[in-house]
């Protein structure tokens, strides 16, 4: 029985867990969320149909909800061929809801997730004042906690248990109506404001015009212009601080609000240890050799429209 997992990672413990998740199942296919997206020109709901029975979600964690283009891979796929559909959500230990604003998406096609994971691993968020970068010791224990949980997902993903982890997590405080309308105001800006703001990222003295940071970017949205790095307004931004974190310099910066002060010049950074820029950069490409998309066109009102009709893994 294949397996296909769909991830999405910006600083690599989502990809990391997707890689280690692969090995522990047989007959598996790993699909970069990225890359569909960029290989996908026409945005048309269910247009993308997967023939596999069991599918899984690897992803972080953003604004205690799920990623931009996690939510749009779900609105494209067509998942009614699908027998098992699961999740794992990594985070550094706040409450996700996520899972339930992917079921409201599957509810669509009458479904929903058989199957729900949290893992909770180092922190990749250095503009909040909460984050710190894991010691070589509090590695070790996050990964010996890590392959551990791997173990009992594997074991429940491959006998096709219904199973859901818990979503509590840190908040904002110790009032519970307060935390309800905090967390779905910072849920609702993830997806509906943050994308359109102008001005998020810059980068101070320290830029060496590497270009790294264009080449890491899954939304594409960085362009270097003399050497310096340009973040486009017409394409919004995933957040997924993949430029922030594999900057080798250090030196892309986020700029404080009147909401919101950034200490990310205070900070340092958090790419995942075993996440190098090219596993980044390869998120992006869909070669021919693993994954080939079957398209035809189709008359949808008066305009012809490409309409993926089958995503095909090719072993």
């Amino acid at each position: 029985m294949t397996t296909d997992i769909y991830y999405f990672s910006g600083t690599g413990n989502s990809l990391y867990i997707a890689k280690t998740l692969k090995n522990h199942i047989s007959d598996s296919n790993l699909i970069p969320i990225a890359a569909i997206l960029n290989e996908t020109s026409d945005k048309i709901n269910n247009s993308i149909k997967n023939v596999t029975e069991t599918i899984g979600f690897v992803f972080p964690c953003h604004g205690l909800t799920i990623p931009i283009p996690v939510k749009k891979i779900l609105k494209l796929l067509n998942l009614s061929s699908s027998k098992y559909i699961f999740a794992i959500v990594t985070r550094g230990g706040s409450v996700f809801h996520g899972f339930s604003a992917i079921n409201k998406i599957l509810n669509k096609q009458g479904r929903q997730l058989d199957a729900s994971f949290i893992i909770d691993m180092g922190m990749n968020d250095p503009k909040l004042i909460s984050f710190f970068v894991p010691t070589a010791k509090e590695l070790k224990v996050i990964e010996m906690n890590v392959q551990e949980k791997l173990n009992t997902i594997q074991n429940r993903i491959t006998n096709q248990e219904e199973y859901h982890d818990d979503i509590s997590g840190d908040t904002f405080s110790r009032f519970n109506s307060l935390n309800y309308v905090l967390e779905r105001l910072v849920a609702f800006t993830v997806h509906y404001i943050a994308p359109k703001v102008k001005k998020y990222f810059y980068t101070d003295s320290k830029c060496v015009g590497c270009g790294i940071c264009e080449k890491v970017c899954l939304s594409r949205k960085i362009s270097m212009v003399n050497d310096k790095p340009i973040w486009q307004n017409h394409i919004d931004c995933y957040y997924c601080y993949t430029c922030l974190n594999f900057c080798p310099t250090e030196s892309i910066q986020i700029y404080s609000k009147f909401y919101m002060k950034s200490y990310t010049k205070e900070k340092g950074r958090y790419p995942h240890p075993y996440a190098r820029v090219k596993d980044m950069i390869n998120q992006k490409k869909c070669p021919s050799s693993f994954i080939n998309l079957r398209s035809k066109y189709s008359t949808i009102g008066k305009k012809e429209k490409l309409v993926i009709t089958q995503l095909e893994v090719v072993n």
